[in-house]
């Protein structure tokens, strides 16, 4: 989460827009995640981690259930890593 925060509030207001509009979402929905422990779903942490250089979904705040998810796709990918190797 410090890792999201910090490129966030490195950000100039205008860019904060443009980031919360090219992953779908507001500029408020963003400041809720960085200062109010807002916990998002996997879709929108997917579009953060493709639009901010270096984030990963650790780095983010995921609810129960985009952890889930997060889960399974990676038990899913190590298994087709092995299978593939």
């Amino acid at each position: 989460m410090d890792r999201f925060k910090q490129h966030y509030l490195t950000l100039p207001v205008n860019e904060r827009d443009s980031l919360a509009l090219q992953a779908g979402t507001t500029r408020g929905t963003l400041n809720q995640v960085v200062y109010g422990g807002k916990h998002i779903e996997l879709g929108l942490a997917d579009c953060l981690v493709a639009l901010c250089p270096g984030l990963t979904l650790e780095d983010l705040p995921l609810t129960d259930r985009a952890r889930q998810q997060h889960a399974v796709r990676s038990a899913r990918d190590l298994t087709e890593a092995k299978a593939g190797a």
